[in-house]
């Protein structure tokens, strides 16, 4: 029954943290409760809280090795590459591991246009070999929010990537293929195609140190949009564990071509 009440418990931490992002209100120390109304502003990820945001209890997480959570919240500074229009976001990821099984929730906010996109993954990993994993993803797009260019119905992704591990380095590939359901556009002066989206990447990776892992990814993607030329980047990705729970991941992303963007983003987030 303990365990059962601390996995509601962590379930309604994560539910709390999610609704911090879709209603924009502030809470520093992701309690569910707003700051102006906290009068412990310090409390842990692990506590439960009253209505002050004061702990009256603190969860135990018990040692099941094979179930994990995390929570990581990023922000994204882009220029994008055809109008050099620069854009700031923040994002909010939500996962959960057990065993070789991953599911994902994530979504961004954007400071000009608010919520994009909601997607829900899940994700099975293989050992085929023992240096060797396979990953197969399936995940749907969910339209949390409308613009002028019509992007309104559930969108569905499949993917697949490729992991060789050697001493303290690693190879990997991967693609992936949206199946885009947007509605076209039809309009005097204009009309707008979409069409089905296509995604392969390559990359080397490091460990120099035991906390801090280093990567540089080639990444090329179709347009959603038809008669669009095909986007193209290089990544320099990093991550870094700052101690048993706390982690960090940063990097740039630099276009290759007009229809790409660059991009600094900054991930923190927190493992239990």
């Amino acid at each position: 029954m303990r365990n059962w009440t601390n996995s509601l418990n962590r379930a309604l931490f994560i539910f709390m943290a999610l609704s911090s992002l879709l209603f924009a209100y502030n809470d520093s120390d992701f309690d569910g409760v707003a700051d102006k109304h906290d009068l412990c502003p310090n409390s842990t990820m692990l506590d439960i809280v009253n209505k002050q945001g004061c702990t009256i209890e603190t969860l135990i997480v018990p040692k099941d090795k094979l179930s994990h959570y995390d929570i990581i919240f990023g922000v994204n500074y882009t220029k994008m590459g055809q109008t050099d229009e620069k854009t700031f976001n923040q994002s909010l990821q939500l996962d959960y591991y057990h065993e070789n099984i991953t599911i994902q929730l994530q979504s961004t906010n954007f400071e000009s246009a608010g919520l994009s996109d909601t997607v829900l993954g899940l994700f099975y990993r293989l050992k085929p070999m023992k240096k060797l994993s396979l990953s197969l993803g399936a995940s749907v797009i969910f339209p949390t929010y409308k613009n002028e260019l019509n992007n309104n119905n559930t969108d569905y992704k499949l993917s697949t990537s490729l992991n060789y591990q050697f001493d303290k380095s690693s190879l990997f590939l991967g693609a992936s293929y949206t199946f885009i359901n947007d509605d076209d556009i039809q309009k005097p002066n204009y009309t707008l195609q979409y069409k089905d989206a296509q995604n392969i990447y390559i990359g080397a990776g490091k460990y120099f140190f035991s906390t801090l892992y280093s990567s540089i990814i080639f990444n090329q993607s179709s347009n959603i949009y038809e008669d669009s030329e095909a986007m193209k980047s290089f990544s320099f990705y990093n991550h870094y564990i700052i101690n048993k729970n706390w982690f960090s991941r940063f990097g740039y992303t630099h276009g290759l071509n007009k229809n790409s963007s660059d991009q600094l983003y900054l991930n923190i987030g927190y493992f239990f």
